[in-house]
């Protein structure tokens, strides 16, 4: 054996010992033994006990040293008592730990070795319920853990975007870890029975398919926002991190003490995730009962603001959800002015009122607050597009898939950018990484209606009509009835060239709520379309 395989040897025997804890209770043992030595070799003489008494205490304690490595290494103690110590499964092996989170099963693949192993995914935790319903509470689980160490600047964390296709889904964590480029891999599961909750969490260093860290917790639901801390604090220490009292502080924000109210909060979430008319409705709702439960509740207000700002977009612009998302935004940053999201939301909010310096303060100060959160510099982007500032928001789409490399959106917005610019060549590799990054994630999502209608937009624009026509179709037979479906369904059949079809889908998106002039005026999917005086009617009409 060389030299450079025993120091490998050596190495891994460490790790080991670190991980089982056993080097934590050999000190803790030799403390104790010291002790008990020493008060002996006191106490008994004084007993008249005979002098071989103090050797044999010394003995027992000998002995007893050994057994208490050999149950260290084979047992642990955790919150739900004592239970024996997962054992490391080297990758390309069909054992796996048990668990109680439902496993990911592909054939192992190794991850690549190149990786930094600060950096990591969050997978969604199962839910182990028994209740479909239930869902939305192990997704924001996940979630508020995911959004804790985005906040640490030394961690590269994968986006709710990446991590989330993989819901469901049966891949290993090899496999994800390949996909998403991490290092280690947060998954769990979540059971939920009244206000009881046992959550398990496990980090794997997708390198060795082997655990870094597990836990069990099972508490009262008002020791949830304690657990997630608890989670992130405890990948902190596995993956050797040193953090700032800044990031200390990241750590131990709570944004709500009341376990109602989050409840409530995760529920609109969920709904305000699904985008369409009807779960924005079910959202705010959710929100607002949140609100009333905890009135200074700055995320939730966050929350409600980024509702009404994706509803006036996405499905009815009318000057009340308009005004609604600017109430709502302000209250945010009045009560959390240090909440990255609350100035986030406020930029969005006033981005669609076309209030626009005073949005770029409010995204300015979110990247400020947290580099790592997409939203500021995608809505940041689109802003700038609004008004015909392509080069500052090619500038910050490219920022936003820096952030987000699995996301989509930013290289199909930057490709129009760029096509605004004049600057074709640098458009199409845009479109063709859109349309790697789609047919990802239709590999996964096969029915997400804004990753095929946007996919058809760019299919058209590189001259594959066939796809484009059967991917539009696909998004039209799923929201026929939305108004960014017949939208965006109508860019791809103005980049065909079928006016008349896409003015009659444009007419019908507008009669339906949809109404955003300064995106009209400037999309550049629609320049076919711009000297039909029907055209220019349906500009009229949205004033």
């Amino acid at each position: 054996m060389s030299e450079g395989q025993q120091q490998t040897g050596l190495g891994r025997i460490f790790s080991e010992l670190k991980r089982r804890r056993v080097t934590r209770v050999i000190v803790l043992y030799a403390i104790a033994g010291w002790i008990v030595i020493e008060v002996s070799s006191t106490v008994l003489p004084n007993l008249n006990l005979p002098d071989w008494s103090v050797t044999l205490v010394t003995v027992l304690v000998a002995l007893g040293f050994v057994l208490a490595i050999m149950l260290a290494w084979a047992f642990d103690i955790g919150p739900d008592g004592i239970h024996r110590t997962l054992e490391q499964v080297p990758s390309g092996t069909e054992s796996k730990p048990e668990t109680s989170a439902q496993p990911l099963a592909k054939p192992a693949e190794s991850a690549p070795d190149n990786i930094d192993l600060k950096s990591i995914a969050v997978l969604p935790f199962v839910n182990m319920s028994g209740d479909a319903e239930n869902e939305y509470f192990s997704d924001g689980i996940s979630e508020e853990i995911l959004n804790l160490l985005v906040k640490l600047p030394k961690l590269r964390v994968a986006s709710r975007t990446s991590s989330f296709a993989f819901k469901g889904k049966d891949f290993d964590i090899p496999e994800v870890a390949r996909r998403l480029n991490v290092g280690t891999v947060l998954e769990g599961s979540v059971r939920r029975a009244g206000d009881r909750v046992r959550i398990t969490g496990q980090l794997i260093e997708t390198s060795t398919d082997s655990h870094l860290w597990s836990e069990t917790y099972d508490r009262e639901m008002k020791d949830v926002f304690a657990i997630q801390d608890d989670i992130a604090q405890n990948i902190v220490d596995a993956l050797q991190m040193t953090l700032t009292p800044k990031d200390r502080r990241a750590l131990q924000y709570v944004a709500t003490s009341n376990p109602e109210a989050y409840d409530y909060y995760l529920k609109g979430r969920k709904f305000m995730y699904a985008m369409s008319s009807r779960n924005f409705e079910h959202a705010i709702r959710m929100y607002d009962k949140a609100i009333e439960l905890d009135p200074n509740y700055a995320i939730a207000y966050a929350g409600i603001a980024d509702t009404y700002s994706q509803m006036f977009r996405f499905s009815d612009a009318s000057p009340q959800n308009a005004t609604k998302a600017l109430e709502a935004s302000q209250h945010a940053v009045e009560l959390d002015p240090d909440s990255a999201e609350a100035h986030a939301s406020r930029g969005l909010s006033l981005f669609i009122n076309e209030e626009y310096q005073r949005a770029e303060k409010h995204f300015e100060t979110a990247i400020l607050l947290n580099p790592k959160l997409f939203e500021s510099y995608f809505f940041y982007a689109l802003s700038c597009s609004s008004q015909g500032n392509y080069e500052k928001a090619a500038r910050l789409f490219i920022q936003a898939s820096e952030v987000n490399p699995a996301d989509y959106q930013p290289p199909s917005f930057l490709a129009l950018a760029y096509t605004a610019l004049g600057r074709a060549d640098d458009a199409m590799a845009a479109r063709q990484r859109t349309i790697e990054l789609i047919e990802r994630h239709l590999d996964m999502n096969p029915d997400d209606t804004r990753a095929l209608y946007i996919g058809a937009a760019n299919l058209s624009s590189m001259g594959d009509e066939q796809r484009a026509m059967e991917w539009a179709g696909r998004a039209f037979e799923a929201g026929r009835d939305e108004p960014m479906v017949l939208y965006n369904v109508a860019c791809t059949y103005a980049l065909l060239g079928e006016s008349d079809r896409a003015m009659e889908l444009l007419e019908k998106a507008i009669k339906l709520g949809w109404g955003d002039r300064a995106w009209l005026e400037t999309d550049s999917d629609l320049d076919s379309l711009r000297a039909i005086p029907r055209f220019q009617a349906l500009l009229d009409k949205i004033d």
